[in-house]
């Protein structure tokens, strides 16, 4: 019988402590390279750290979990806004849900193709399935804003979703849950239930009412891909670019 990992994106556990800035990264780490056919690529990244075999086990750990996640996702999402003079969030739900037999799978079959150490953390690219292709990276700096920040991508081929976190004191949490509503952004882009409701509350005296709408789809997606991540230094402000096959 298989099991399952289940994970809510607003309930996520840190790893350990770490500072939010983020200088310098490995360019994969800001746009992921093309892979070779048949092969899948996944960034892992660790945090400030004492221990070199600690931060490199920590970092391809959130590779592989990625990986995992990249190859088969089930996704599911509820929300629900009540409009009565003010606009107010209830009873939220975002769960994503990965098959454990599928981690399994990609632990006994991957490749460390690069990895890179910065002054805010260790960084790994992995591919899975084994490959002897290595992938040669400089470190650069996030530079100017990329333009899916604005406007998500459209195209014939892919499905885009954009994920957005914001103030952050721990940077690989930030990252964690960017990826996370990234890949639930594109859920939203693809197919989404909306409904509506009204509801009427009255006194003796009185009656007055409130508007609430709900949204919510569950689905499966296959290679959900982030392939571009930014940093914004100046508001603290996380941004993934996520990407699946139509």
């Amino acid at each position: 019988m298989r099991t399952k990992i289940r994970i809510s994106a607003l309930l996520l556990l840190a790893f350990m402590t770490e500072l939010s800035s983020q200088t310098v990264i490995p360019s994969w780490f800001k746009e992921l390279p093309d892979a070779p056919a048949g092969v899948m690529y996944a960034v892992g990244y660790c945090g400030k750290y004492q221990n070199m075999n600690s931060a490199k086990r920590k970092a391809i750990d959130v590779a592989l979990n990625t990986l995992a996640k990249q190859k088969s996702i089930h996704l599911k999402f509820y929300i629900e806004e009540i409009n009565d003079g003010r606009m107010s969030l209830i009873n939220p739900i975002f769960q994503l849900i990965y098959e454990e037999d599928i981690l399994k799978e990609i632990r006994n079959d991957y490749s460390i193709v690069d990895s890179s150490i910065t002054t805010d953390g260790y960084f790994v690219l992995i591919a899975s399935p084994k490959t002897k292709k290595n992938v040669t990276s400089d470190d650069v700096n996030w530079g100017p804003p990329p333009d899916w920040i604005q406007n998500t991508p459209e195209s014939k081929k892919w499905r885009y979703g954009v994920g957005i976190a914001a103030r952050y004191s721990n940077w690989t949490k930030a990252w964690r849950d960017t990826d996370e509503y990234a890949r639930f952004d594109v859920g939203k882009n693809t197919s989404i239930n909306t409904e509506s409701i009204t509801v009427i509350r009255r006194t003796d005296r009185t009656a007055s009412d409130s508007k609430i709408m709900r949204q919510y789809y569950d689905m499966y997606f296959k290679d959900s891909i982030i392939v571009e991540r930014y940093y914004n230094a100046q508001t603290n402000s996380y941004y993934s670019l996520c990407r699946v096959p139509k």
